[in-house]
Formats: structure tokens, sequence, C-alpha cells
């Protein structure tokens, strides 16, 4: 992923590049030196005589401390992994933390906010003291809770919101630190050297220290060309997006472009090839990176980038958020980030405790700080974030199925949790809704439906697994981590966080929406208690799953699946919660001729099958061993449950089997509304 600039180099500065001419400083205004050592200072990295000779150019020394606080640096770095259109493959590049949770890199790595929704980033990406391969980080992009972006052929960055999290909930983001912004000039010269950690070729953290100077400060004759700084580095496609510092640590610019040589042969303009030869410029564009002979590298200046911020801020259409508010505050010294020094580069914890002397009860008072610090608060969205969601569509196939209504078997079990906003009581989220059970020893769903479309459908990341309150339904009504174990150590309890609606059936659409019904999902009030060997792998309930999600999906249909807990008097309390023993579903599905076929199914947590066979319809037997199948007669569900379906789902229904069940056949014995 390696852009090139457009700028055409004076013929001076070209020829003494090409030439390996060493570049000489001009003579140091006493301004500017004074400038970089007060920069310095405001750094952290100090100031003595040989950082003071360093700034003249007479001494190359560093304290060793300089390595240090490189390794804290390098922990903000990550690579940056965006799926390319089909057949294309994937793109890489890389970004570093710039703020509590705001990841910076180019424009031309994350263009839209629909490519930080398929992106992921990777930190800790590198090898350890003894040339292994250490363990990785992965986290999503929350570009909902902030992004800006200026277009690769203006000054091409990016900057987007990530998870509090790691994916797996093992690391905070905060422990990894972020690099301070500074807006103000005079952190560099000509001539003072440049460090870039970055991840060429989507390879292993690498770091570029040696020959590594600044060839060309900004542009004052040409003010479109003032916005970058050119350097001598090593860097390759996968580099862009990477921070460029200075000894002291400070970030100087965002890495985006290498520079070719350029030439001007018969009027057309040619770049001059690693052997000598030139070839034109849309002919070498195309050739490797290693083909091309590159006078330098160019970087963003960030005191240009952040005027920009500032300015894009100030536009009308420009969506607001908190944690871009904070960056562009801090940066323009309105108001630091909560917690930090003023114009500290390097934010985070170090990376060696210092050593002290403590008593037991002074460890244990500071490891319960630590701990609650890292604690999760308790996840929540307002009522308000689920404005516009239209859930589950009853006129979805070409028979229309409206939600099935509670029956009076049901309502023994309890009566649905009030919703607000929704006078018939459904929780309307992306392609489902659900209607939850607000008995105190239940906080479970009555029932859940979903549309999929097999022809839109998606396959997304599973993400992080951060399950949420659901605003408009007291908390007290919604089962959390109380009921399936302390999420924040993960502490393997006997349940399963089992999604009703399955993750990944209303995943379909355009990538905006697909990622909203992903995250929907995550409901506490989607969760239900399944036991880990019902839930997981190629076992009873998911292995039923897999049938009618990828037979919709394989065959390219569209399906809406209605799901359930099934309460009854036996089961057993657990913290509170008295925990099903059956579960069961319907399918609706329709074929080419708009015909509707359905199909009822019930599975025990008791009991496990594998090996299930697909289908061309998702419908009829699940399975053909004895003992295994799991088919139903719709009205058996009825029976069991007390929620009744409409007669369309009845009469469709493919059951062939002995008759089991009472078959309800008239609203009359229903006592609850239709919804």
């Amino acid at each position: 992923m390696l852009e090139i600039s457009n700028f055409v180099a004076d013929d001076r500065l070209a020829k003494d590049i090409a030439a390996g001419r060493k570049l000489k400083r001009p003579a140091q205004d006493p301004q500017r030196l004074a400038e970089q050592i007060v920069h310095r200072t405001r750094a952290g990295a100090g100031v003595d005589f040989d950082v003071f000779e360093a700034l003249l150019g007479e001494n190359d020394l560093v304290e060793i401390n300089y390595l240090e606080r490189g390794l804290l640096a390098a922990r903000t770095v990550c690579r940056i992994n965006v799926p390319a259109p089909v057949g294309d493959g994937s793109e890489w590049g890389t970004g570093f933390l710039i703020g509590p949770r705001l990841l910076l890199t180019n424009n031309h790595v994350i263009g839209s906010v629909e490519e930080a929704m398929t992106a992921t980033v990777e930190f800790g990406y590198e090898l350890d003291g003894e040339g292994r391969l250490k363990r990785s980080t992965r986290f999503r992009l929350t570009p909902q809770d902030g992004f800006v972006t200026s277009d690769r052929n203006a000054l091409d960055y990016t900057i987007v919101a990530l998870a509090p999290m790691s994916e797996d909930g093992d690391v905070a983001l905060a422990d990894l630190g972020f690099l301070r912004l500074d807006p103000r000039t005079g952190k560099t010269e000509l001539g003072q050297y440049a460090t870039i950690i970055q991840h060429p070729d989507a390879r292993t953290k690498r770091i570029s220290l040696r020959e590594n100077k600044i060839v060309k400060y900004g542009d004052r004759v040409d003010p479109t060309r003032d916005n970058f700084l050119w350097y001598s580095s090593d860097t390759a496609p996968g580099s862009s997006g990477a921070p460029v510092f200075t000894d002291a640590w400070q970030v100087i610019c965002l890495h985006h472009a290498g520079v070719p040589d350029r030439r001007m042969v018969q009027g057309q303009e040619h770049w001059v090839l690693a052997d000598g030869t030139t070839a034109p410029a849309a002919l070498a564009r195309r050739l490797p990176a290693d083909k091309v002979h590159w006078l330098a590298n160019e970087g963003v200046r960030i005191s240009k980038l952040i005027a920009d911020l500032e300015r894009q801020s100030k536009l009308d259409g420009f969506v607001r958020s908190p944690l871009i508010a904070d960056l562009i505050a801090d940066a323009t010294g309105v108001a630091a980030f909560a917690g930090t020094v003023p114009a500290q580069s390097i934010i985070g914890p170090p990376l060696i405790a210092a050593p002290a002397i403590a008593t037991i009860a002074a460890v244990a008072a500071e490891a319960a700080v630590l701990e609650a610090a890292r604690r999760p608060t308790r996840r929540s969205h307002p009522a308000a974030f689920f404005d516009g969601r239209r859930g589950y569509e009853a006129d979805f196939l070409p028979t229309p199925i409206p939600l099935p209504i509670l029956g009076a078997a049901a309502l023994r079990h309890g009566a649905p949790a009030k919703v607000t906003g929704a006078a018939d009581d459904v929780l309307r989220y992306m392609h489902f809704s659900v209607v939850l059970n607000g008995a105190q020893d239940r906080k479970l769903a009555f029932y859940t439906a979903v549309n999929i479309d097999g022809t839109r459908w998606t396959n997304l990341d599973r993400g992080d697994d951060a399950w949420f309150y659901d605003g408009r339904i007291p908390e007290e009504l919604q089962n959390g981590d109380e009921l399936y174990g302390n999420e924040p150590v993960r502490r393997k309890n006997y349940f399963d966080r089992g999604h009703l609606v399955r993750r990944l059936d209303p995943v379909w659409g355009g990538i905006r929406e697909a990622k909203l019904a992903n995250d929907d999902t995550f409901h506490w009030t989607n969760c239900s208690p399944q036991y880990w060997g019902f839930n997981q792998g190629a076992d009873l309930w998911q292995g039923l799953e897999n049938f009618l999600l990828y037979n919709t999906d394989e065959e390219d249909v569209r399906a809406s699946i209605f799901s359930g807990p099934m309460f009854r008097s036996d089961d057993e309390l657990h913290r509170g919660i008295r925990i099903p023993q059956f579960y069961w579903k319907v399918i609706a599905v329709a074929d080419k001729a708009g015909k509707l076929f359905t199909s009822g199914y019930i599975v025990s947590q008791q009991d496990y099958a594998l090996d299930i066979p697909f289908e061309q319809l998702p419908v009829g037997p699940n399975s053909t061993k004895p003992g295994q199948n799991f088919q139903v007669p719709v009205t058996k569900i009825e029976a069991d449950t007390g929620v009744v379906f409409p007669d369309v789902v009845r009469q469709a229904d493919v059951y062939t089997g002995p008759t089991v069940g009472r078959r309800l056949r008239t609203v009359a014995d229903v006592q609850h509304p239709r919804r």
C-alpha cells in the first residue's frame, strides 16, 4: 500500500539526494533551537549538553532511555487490515493511537466509515527478545464513536475510534497508551534525524533507525506543499499510516507516500528506475516498489493535520463526537486529556513498574484500585439508540406472517416486559424483534423473530462479544453477567451466553446495516442460558442453526425464523432464574414460485446430535439418524409454549410424522392482544 507523492522535487534537491550527497544543515536559528529544546523538555526527553550538541549537528549520541521510550511509543503502533472487494485480497497499512480510543492512519488505508467497519487492527504483532512471535491483540474499529477523514489528494489522513476492549476481552485499549499530537512547529529541522515505527508489507513491527534524516521541511515557496515533510528512510507497502518521530519521540508527521525520482524526457514525465534506466510514469506506477528509485518519503505534518481537523470541526454537517472534541481540545491547548500531563508526548503506563517497598495491605489496596479501573462499566444503550429500527417485518415473504401472540399457557409464566416507546411491548432491532418475559424468575424472551435475506447475507467477524443492556427496559428485568458469570475476568460458567437470534442471521444488507444488526444481537434481551455442550461446536442447537442459516445462504432464499425457550413449571432455579430445559424454532420459507413452507423444531439441552445434513430448503427433518430428528409439528410448539402462530404458518407445516400435541385453531384460545 505504497502511495506516491505527486510533488516534483526542485532540481537541486533531487540531484543532491539522487547523488547521495550529504545535505548540509542551514545555520541554526537561535530562536528555532530554543523552540526544539522546549519541545524536548515538554516531551519528557530531557536536555543536556549532548542533546544541545546533537541539535547543532555536532553529536549523534542519545540517552539510553531513548530505547525505553521507543518501546513505549511502539506499543501504540498497529497493523491494519482492510478487506478488499471480493477477489482482490486484502489491503494492509499501519496506524497508531493518538488519544483515548482514537487511531490515526491514512485515508488511502481507511477511506470511509464502511471500510472502517470491516477493518481490523492488531497491536503487538512483533518479535520478542528471543526472536519468537509475541501474542498479538486485535481491536474492532467503532467509527460510530468518531470518524474524520481527509481525501488522499489533500492531507490523506483518517482518525477513527476503537472499541475500549480487545476482541477477546483480555486487554484494555487504555493499557497501550497513546502519542499526543502537538500542533506547534519547530520540533525538527532539515538534516535532523527521524525514526519510523511501521508494519512494512504487513510484516512484524519494524523500526527504521539508521540513515534517516529530514531532507525537506515544508515548502515556503509552494503553499500547497507546505503541508508535508520529506525524509530519507526505509519503508514499504503497508508502512502507510506510520508515525514519524524526532529523537524525543514526538510525532512530527504521518507517513503517507514515497517520492520517486522524476525526469522529463521529451516533454513526458519519466521515473528513474533502480537500475538507472527510466520509464514513463504511467508504466512505472505499476512496477513493484523495489524497481523504482525513490528520492525520499513524504509525511503529513502534524501541525497542518491538526489545523485541518479543527477547520473541519467547524463546518456544517460535521458529525460531532466527544472523542474527537477532546482530541481537538487537547491538541490546541484548550484542555488536556483527563488524567494526563499537558504536552507530554507519550501517554501510558511504564514498561516495568518502579521498584518499591510496600506492605501487603498497600499492595492489595493498589491492586484493588487497578482492578476497579480495568473493570468495564455496565454497558447500556439508551432508548434513543434504537430510533429507526423496524424490527421483524411481517411482509418479508410473499405470504405475510404477523408476529405470534401469547396465549394463556404462555402468560402463566409471566407478562411481557413493558417497552418504552412501544405500545405493543415489542423490542425492535435491525432485522429482528424480541418479546421479553418480565417475570423476575425468567427475564428471558417469550420469542424472537428474525428475517434472513440469503441473497444479501454477509459474514462479519464476531468481534469482542460485548453485551449491552437495552435502555427501553429497566436493567433489573434483563439477565446480565450476574447470571452468566463475571465477564471482565472471564470466569468459565456452566452456561454460555446463547444467542436466541443467532448473530449471523440478521447480518445482511449494506455494511452499515449488517454491522448494526450484528451488534444488535449482543443485547441481554436476546441472550439465554444454554449449556456449553448444547450451544457450542457441532452440537444440537448450533447444528440446527447451521442447518437453517447456511441453506438459506447457499440457496439464496429468504426466510423468517421464530425462536424461544420453552417455559415449564419444573424448570430449576439457578441464581434466581428458572433455566429452560428446551428450546424451539419455527422456520418459514418460500420457494421460487412463492409457495410457503414451514417447519418446527424442539431441541433438549439434555441430548446431543452431530453431523446434521443440509437440504435444498431448510425445512423437513434435520437428520435421518434414529433419535436425532428434532422436527415436530408447529402445533406441538404452540401447545407446549402457548405462543400462537397465524393460520398460514400451521397450514404450511411440512411435518408428516405422527400427531403430537394439541392444535390451537382459533384466536379464541388466546388471552393476549395480537402484536
